[in-house]
């Protein structure tokens, strides 16, 4: 899931990826209840554990942004 992240960060300037260890960040982990790894979240909107192919990974994104409604430009 990272190197998908990364990939989709490099190809669209509106994506930004960090991956965090777990193990090194206890505190991050336990805020974001880490229970399984990978897990990705997404604008704090979308999150899930384990991998997903990259069309999942790209819907999750588009869910994740911001509606128009809410003052964002669209996706």
């Amino acid at each position: 899931m990272a190197s998908v992240a990364h990939q989709m960060a490099q190809e669209f300037s509106q994506v930004k990826a960090e991956v965090i260890e777990a193990n090194e960040f206890p505190e991050l982990s336990r805020r974001y209840g880490v229970s399984g790894v990978p897990k990705t979240i997404i604008n704090d909107r979308v999150e899930f554990v384990g991998a997903v192919s990259e069309a999942q990974f790209v819907a999750a994104i588009k869910q994740a942004v911001p509606s128009t409604e809410e003052g964002s430009a669209p996706a």
